[in-house]
């Protein structure tokens, strides 16, 4: 009989890459401590080869979720298979459940949700036989109905044997931790922020000679209502700054399906302004800028505490407000290397102004607890009963 897979991870896709990313983290922090061990990382991500770089974490790609901002609210669109979301949900359900009675994973990890986007992962969960299911949640998950539904919770407590939180109560404070505990009904392990860059200063990444340094780089990996207005806004404000502090780098992503809709093109005629797609070489370009513009998702927050670099975070108006409530907890934290502005308040004098006091910070070094993946790592691989 074959082998069993030690460890399989699963991440849905999310708007951003926060789910993928730290799922991918975890999964590069267990090939590096036990490079024996049988891990598989699963999901319709589109970017998960550029998260994984040159890491030794082999993956499959389901067919991808798409979703739309309507009103501030997600909203699922047909994906990029022309499957709708229903059909994708159920297709993805039978896959996952097929690949879990094929490689017989003895744990298996979860991000966000026990069910999954649409409860693609319950019957993988009523099938599996002799496997441990354990829970990723990041620190704040903010007022996602999915998460803390009665059918999540029940599942949770029917096949879940634990929690492991990607945060720091020293920044969070307690609350959050408990109220996972409590809805749940278990103690959740803290594991600390999982950082993808971390993990690949771990020398797992690609490597480049480029030593070009650059004022500012600004990350937009997609496209919500307001987008337009603020790469607008951020053209007119990069063009008051000019080249004088150095050439700036704009990763802009584009709606799925939407491509013509992709507002780049309000960037032409600025020579010290260079625009490019999502890709590896945010991880390569981000060290060597002085400043970030960023959103305030959980991958990107990461990346730049990872390397100490101020950064004008952006907060987009959803409805579960996550990303309001993790950045009120981490600027009390970090004083000015994070300086946050709505969308709406995100004005071309807005920008010009906090680009160019983000610019004169000095850069500290974070006390915030970075090291999530290799502890999760080191609880899954313990879990799975072949810790060293």
């Amino acid at each position: 009989m074959l082998s069993r897979l030690d460890i399989l991870i699963y991440a849905h896709d999310g708007r951003g890459l926060g789910h993928a990313s730290r799922s991918i983290a975890i999964g590069m922090a267990l090939r590096r401590l036990y490079p024996d061990l049988k891990v598989l990382f699963i999901s319709g991500t589109g970017f998960t080869s550029e998260l994984i770089d040159s890491a030794p974490l082999d993956w499959l790609k389901l067919p991808a979720y798409a979703t739309r901002i309507i009103n501030g609210k997600s909203r699922g669109i047909d994906g990029a298979s022309n499957f709708n979301d229903q059909e994708l949900g159920e297709y993805r359900a039978l896959s996952i459940k097929q690949v879990v009675e094929l490689y017989r994973p003895r744990v298996v990890l979860c991000d966000h949700s026990p069910l999954g986007k649409h409860k693609e992962l319950l019957p993988a969960l009523q099938s599996a036989k002799n496997t441990q299911w354990i829970l990723g949640t990041r620190g704040v998950i903010g007022a996602v109905p999915q998460v803390f539904s009665k059918p999540a919770i029940v599942t949770f407590q029917k096949y879940f044997k634990t929690i492991l939180w990607y945060g720091d109560s020293k920044v969070l404070g307690d609350a959050a931790i408990n109220d996972l505990g409590k809805r749940f009904s278990c103690t959740p392990i803290e594991c600390g922020y999982v950082s993808r860059l971390s993990e690949l200063s771990h020398g797992q990444g690609k490597k480049s000679d480029n030593t070009k340094k650059y004022a500012g780089i600004v990350s937009i990996p997609w496209l919500g209502e307001q987008t337009s207005e603020v790469v607008f806004n951020l053209a007119k404000a990069l063009k008051n700054i000019g080249p004088e502090h150095g050439p700036w780098k704009l990763f802009l992503g584009s709606e799925n399906k939407h491509q013509d809709q992709n507002p780049g093109h309000l960037l032409k005629g600025l020579s010290h302004v260079s625009l490019e797609p999502p890709g590896n070489q945010y991880a390569q370009v981000l060290p060597r800028s002085k400043i970030a513009c960023i959103y305030g998702g959980y991958n990107s927050i990461t990346d730049v505490l990872s390397l100490n670099i101020p950064a004008v975070v952006l907060l987009r108006s959803l409805q579960d407000e996550e990303q309001q409530l993790h950045m009120q907890r981490l600027v009390q934290h970090t004083g000015k290397q994070l300086q946050t502005l709505s969308e709406q308040e995100a004005t071309t004098t807005a920008l010009e102004n906090a680009f160019r006091r983000q610019l004169a910070v000095t850069r500290e070094v974070t006390s915030i607890r970075l090291n999530g993946a290799e502890a999760a790592a080191r609880h899954l691989a313990q879990q799975a009963g072949l810790a060293r």
